[in-house]
């Protein structure tokens, strides 16, 4: 559950952070798109001013123009020397670059709906006085003697004001106010209509907003279907787990009785059933990866086979049940004297053989004699009667010609059967 909750967060988290990088770039385009729109606005007021400056700087270089009157222009009443005559006694009115700039500002108002006006701190023509854009441009631009322009975006129009370098057509209107040619003493305002700007940027707005409620939706959507998603494959997988755990229940139960009875098989196979000991087959299987080992590695190995003396003569005179619990009772005892790493097996009815691991035929005989003594001191009693009975062995140990079990066991078959024929209770090695 923990990791599930985990998982549904960070994927949660990845998204909303996916979502807040749309976002914040949706809103970065329209914040640079606003940038590039005043940037152009700048351009295009700029441009005016700078043509506006080139045409005053041409009609100063010229000593200003001097057009024929005519209904709708009058002299400037603040210029000296404002009119003259031709030799036909026509009225010609000269146009300074101010009387320019008012003139083109006024019909530029009335067909482009552009604005220009020359102001200053200190008008001498009172219709040049600033207002307030005006005069917070001019004081901005006295402080800051290095900038040009000063701009500010109103409701329906972007303003900028660019400053104005003395000519020296401007001293015939401002002799008294001691300016020096190349001075900043006003400037030169330029107002462009937002009409196009406001539309752009109202149309960016709402598709802007449009693109966050879209962007917004489609991460709740995906939030919703991830989660439920995650929920789902959660839920399944904890049925699956449950039904896997009861499965696996099954499985161990199962697999612990195919165990137990392959052991028990094994042990069928492997054991004999009266002694509890291994039997013939497991013995030699044994015995077989036993002789590999000890002649790949230069080791020793014994063999003792064993027969009970006049078995027969316990059976028919006791019983098969008596006889039984005297072969238990003699493979009990025999058990007591070898190793851990030694087999003793029952390889026929009465007959035992010894594998003895690093062991030599002297050392084998000196555990069959033991073996020996000790089952010929065993009692067993039966209805009160002591049945009293011995062994034969015979021993051979392993040489560089054998490469089977078999030839070892055949020589303690030969040792034991000399031991029987001279008289039994013996060891003998071949």
């Amino acid at each position: 559950m923990k990791n599930k909750n985990l998982l549904i967060y960070l994927i949660v988290l990845l998204v909303l952070s996916f979502s807040i990088f749309i976002i914040k770039y949706i809103n970065d385009t329209k914040n640079q798109y606003k940038v590039i729109s005043e940037n152009i606005l700048f351009q295009q007021s700029s441009t005016l001013f700078n043509n506006i400056v080139t045409m005053r700087k041409w009609s100063s270089d010229h000593g200003a123009v001097y057009v024929k009157a005519h209904e709708g222009i009058e002299p400037n009443p603040y210029l000296e020397n404002n009119h003259t005559y031709t030799k036909d006694s026509e009225l010609l009115i000269k146009i300074n670059p101010a009387w320019m700039t008012r003139q083109l500002s006024e019909m530029s108002n009335r067909t482009e709906n552009y604005y220009f006006k020359i102001t200053s701190l200190d008008p001498v023509n009172p219709v040049n006085a600033p207002d307030d854009f005006e005069k917070k441009a001019l004081d901005d631009l006295a402080k800051n003697k290095d900038k040009t322009f000063y701009t500010s975006m109103e409701k329906d129009k972007y303003n900028l004001l660019g400053s104005l370098k003395i000519e020296p057509s401007c001293l015939e209107c401002h002799v008294h106010q001691n300016y020096k040619v190349g001075e900043v003493r006003g400037g030169l305002r330029v107002s462009v209509p937002l009409d196009s700007y406001t539309q752009n940027i109202e149309i960016l707005e709402s598709k802007t907003n449009f693109l966050f409620t879209i962007t917004i939706l489609t991460s709740l959507v995906f939030i919703i279907i991830i989660v439920f998603t995650i929920n789902s494959i959660y839920s399944r997988e904890i049925n699956i787990t449950k039904l896997n755990k009861t499965l696996e229940k099954k499985v161990r139960i199962r697999t612990k009785e195919l165990i137990d009875a392959n052991k028990k098989l094994i042990e069928i196979s492997t054991k004999d059933y009266l002694t509890n000991i291994p039997n013939r087959r497991h013995f030699f299987e044994i015995g077989t990866k036993s002789l590999h080992i000890a002649k790949r590695e230069n080791n020793q190995l014994s063999v003792i086979c064993i027969d009970i003396d006049f078995f027969k003569k316990i059976n028919d005179t006791y019983g098969h049940n008596v006889g039984d619990e005297v072969l238990k009772l003699i493979t009990k005892n025999m058990n007591k004297y070898i190793r851990k790493s030694d087999v003793l097996a029952r390889i026929g009815g009465e007959e035992f053989a010894i594998l003895l691991n690093n062991t030599n035929e002297e050392n084998a005989f000196l555990l069959a004699e033991k073996i020996r003594i000790a089952i010929e001191n065993l009692n067993y009693i039966n209805n009160n009667k002591e049945i009293k009975t011995t062994i034969s062995l015979g021993i051979s140990q392993l040489t560089q010609e054998d490469y089977d079990l078999d030839s070892i066991i055949i020589r303690a078959d030969k040792a034991l059967y000399e031991a029987k024929n001279t008289g039994r209770n013996k060891s003998v090695i071949y």
